[in-house]
């Protein structure tokens, strides 16, 4: 419906159920049956102006981030991610931009690289509100973007050591879900009108933001 929340309520039930060194791995795995049926789905609303750049950085920051994903102090990484998302957010509107040539090559690097790294990016999430594409063209154009960099992020950990095998009827059990909930979602989602759907997105990712404040703020603590 929204393009975001899922990923956090799965990464709250994994934290839970998994060993800690297969959260971050098992979360793309999870997600990528979502994001690939939303694609499916809004594949026509799909902005490749946006999404092709995304996953030309999106490959360099999975490559980078699944090699150092288990160094970095995660108190650090959480505090940052909830402070750009909520200045990314609720910043007022500023018509001077950085002339950057290739923006959303550099977001689709930061986002995949704290993404592998902690398994949620969040960037993508929070810059996209500010273009000017309409709901269903959000939700496509993240879909787009997010199954590349799933897919590349699962690479990445395989390609440096992690083995999936244990999970695979987890993975397949979730991947068959993902598309009933992909197409109730939107069902439900065409009801919403264009105010209200970002509302709820502001809110969702505003909650999200805070949550990781709080966690970074009580790591850093410990």
């Amino acid at each position: 419906m929204f393009s975001a929340g899922g990923a956090l309520i799965i990464l709250a039930i994994t934290s839970t159920v998994l060993p800690i060194q297969a959260i971050v791995p098992i979360h793309s795995t999870l997600l990528i049956g979502s994001t690939a049926t939303r694609v499916l789905f809004f594949w026509e609303h799909i902005d490749w102006r946006i999404a092709g750049p995304f996953l030309v950085g999106s490959l360099f920051g999975a490559l980078i981030g699944a090699r150092v994903y288990i160094e970095l102090p995660a108190a650090l990484i959480a505090t940052a991610i909830s402070v750009l998302m909520l200045v990314a957010l609720w910043l007022p509107k500023i018509t001077w931009r950085p002339r950057i040539r290739h923006p959303w090559v550099l977001v689709g690097f930061i986002h995949t690289l704290i993404s592998t790294m902690f398994a949620y990016g969040a960037l993508l999430h929070s810059v996209i509100l500010h273009t000017d594409l309409k709901r269903q063209e959000i939700v496509g154009t993240m879909a787009g973007g997010l199954t590349g960099m799933g897919i590349f992020k699962i690479a990445g950990y395989v390609f440096y050591g992690f083995d999936y095998s244990p999970y695979l009827v987890t993975i397949a059990a979730a991947v068959a879900v993902s598309f009933i909930g992909t197409a109730v979602g939107k069902k439900l989602g065409s009801r919403l009108s264009e105010d209200k759907f970002r509302l709820i997105y502001r809110v969702l990712i505003t909650i999200t933001a805070l949550r990781l404040l709080y966690v970074g703020l009580q790591q850093g603590m410990l």
